[in-house]
């Protein structure tokens, strides 16, 4: 007569399969939370540019977004002027950026120079690039600024 239950094989073997999905699904969703950072850094600051065009249009006033690759932040200013300003205050405080990633800017994504995009009251704004990237440097998402009409989207 058989106890109910399971046998120390059967245990085994249960324990086994659940080890080995494990060590399939573990990088897959590692990489899944990276792609997830990433579009996140991706839309915060495209919803930061178009904050700041739409800030400078209303206000009259030219308005930049300042980022910061060194420490993976941005914010926005306000000028004091509807063009030419020389004096900036900062509207918003620091946003930071996840920091898995990588950024820089240029078409080429090169550059890790600080950053300021101007938008000016018309809505126009100074063509940039601004690139997200991954540990292994390959650019995951790219915000191009379109200097005519100010748009930013994401490429």
């Amino acid at each position: 007569m058989r106890n109910s239950g399971y046998s120390l094989v059967e245990s085994i073997v249960a324990i086994a399969i659940a080890g080995v999905l494990a060590v399939i699904a573990v990088p897959s969703l590692y990489r899944w939370s990276q792609s997830l950072e990433f579009k996140e850094a991706a839309w915060s600051m495209l919803a930061g540019l178009r904050d700041c065009k739409q800030l400078s249009m209303s206000t009259n006033l030219e308005h930049r977004v300042e980022v910061d690759f060194t420490s993976k932040r941005f914010r926005l200013a306000r000028g004091d002027r509807p063009s030419g300003s020389n004096v900036w205050t900062p509207v918003r405080q620091w946003t930071e950026l996840p920091w898995s990633a990588n950024y820089a800017s240029g078409d080429a994504c090169g550059s890790t120079a600080g950053l300021n995009i101007t938008f000016k009251p018309n809505g126009s704004a100074q063509a940039a690039t601004l690139c997200i990237k991954d540990p292994y440097a390959a650019v995951r998402f790219r915000i191009n600024l379109n200097a005519t009409n100010g748009r930013a989207s994401i490429g």
